[in-house]
């Protein structure tokens, strides 16, 4: 009885082992399948991707004459809009540095310059009548670009068909009457039996029958206006044709005259980030001439009006250091900003960071 127990209880952890091992092959497998639906979806979503620019172009070249045509006149006005909103802003950074360099000059550099010459020293003059310095091309570098409309040849279409109707008709007239041996006149109408003789042989008796006036009549209109048709659809054929070559390559003529303005903003914006710069400098010169200012009263309180080479030696190196603020400042209102085309002067870079090297070492003096 112990044997068989212990054999019952051997095959249960048996059939228990195979069921916790099948559980495991069951969810391994489930997880396999998660794995390839997963890989299946990424697979999915990145051939959609795939296929997505393939319609776009398609979308892109399906575009007829009319619609390239208003793209490119869209694109050459909103390109013309940034360039003439970002000229008026560097319009008003000009006048900001006009107005800055004049509170200056005529402010605080003018009132130290007469508290210098008040004790015989005499600094460089500051050259304030550079008209050129921030003088930038009025003229757009760019020639404007004009987007016309196109001619959809309609209307030359039509008459050209009304010509070939004509020619038509005039060319049945004419054999005609070559075949019967009769002769029209232009300067008067023919007689009503000239013409039913005419329109008889045109309807029938051309192929040897008795002939119909009505079926010549119809023949004469529907020959006639096959012809106009041809001519017509022809000609409108041959001018959308046209049309779409001129419309593709005036789009891609507009797409360069953007690519062109967007650097010529890109460059005046450049301009207006330089004019910012400087006068933020210009600012700072005029707290150190406002201070230095306040330094010379003293100077001339305390020790009067007195030949140069007798003031205390402290007070020469005020008068000094203002002599190389002066010198600093002539040089950077007196530099043009504007280089070839309009654009920036490199010159004119390399100035305002030689100024601010001067402002910074001044600052440095000061605390010492």
């Amino acid at each position: 009885m112990e044997k068989s127990n212990e054999n019952k209880e051997d095959l249960g952890k048996i059939s228990t082992a195979e069921q916790k091992s099948v559980k495991e092959n069951n969810s391994v497998t489930e997880q396999d399948t998660a794995v390839e639906q997963e890989s299946v979806v990424q697979v999915d979503s990145e051939e959609e991707r795939n296929v997505e620019p393939e319609g776009h172009t398609a979308e892109s070249s399906a575009k007829n004459a009319d619609q390239l045509i208003n793209e490119a006149r869209d694109m050459v006005n909103q390109s013309d809009l940034e360039v003439k909103d970002c000229m008026e802003i560097l319009d008003e950074d000009i006048t900001a540095y006009e107005e800055a360099k004049s509170s200056l000059t005529e402010g605080s550099m003018r009132k130290n310059e007469t508290l210098l010459s008040e004790v015989g020293f005499e600094p460089e003059e500051i050259d304030s009548t550079a008209e050129d310095a921030v003088k930038f091309g009025s003229e757009e570098p760019i020639k404007p670009m004009q987007v016309k409309s196109l001619s959809s040849g309609k209307f030359s279409a039509f008459i050209l068909a009304l010509i070939a109707g004509i020619a038509v008709i005039a060319g049945w007239v004419f054999v005609a009457t070559e075949k019967l041996g009769t002769t029209l006149y232009l300067d008067r109408v023919p007689s009503q039996e000239a013409q039913n003789k005419l329109l008889s042989w045109i309807g029938g008796g051309m192929t040897g029958g008795e002939g119909n006036p009505m079926v010549g009549m119809v023949i004469l209109g529907l020959s006639a206006l096959i012809a106009m048709w041809a001519v017509y659809s022809l000609r409108v054929y041959l001018r959308e044709a046209h049309n779409q070559k001129l419309a593709q390559k005036v789009n891609e003529e507009a797409k360069f005259y953007c690519t062109q303005k967007e650097e010529c903003k890109k460059e005046m914006e450049k301009v207006s980030e330089h004019i910012h710069k400087v006068i933020t400098s210009l600012h700072t010169y005029d707290i150190y001439f406002n201070e230095l200012n306040a330094t010379m009263e003293r100077i001339i309180y305390l020790e009067g009006k007195i030949p140069f080479n007798e003031y205390h030696l402290k007070s020469k190196e005020e008068m000094k250091g203002a002599t190389i603020l002066v010198n600093s400042l002539n040089e950077l209102i007196s530099t043009p900003m504007a280089g070839e085309n309009g654009s920036l002067s490199k010159e004119s870079s390399k100035i305002l960071e030689r100024s601010n090297r001067t402002l910074e070492h001044y600052r440095e003096k000061l605390y010492q």
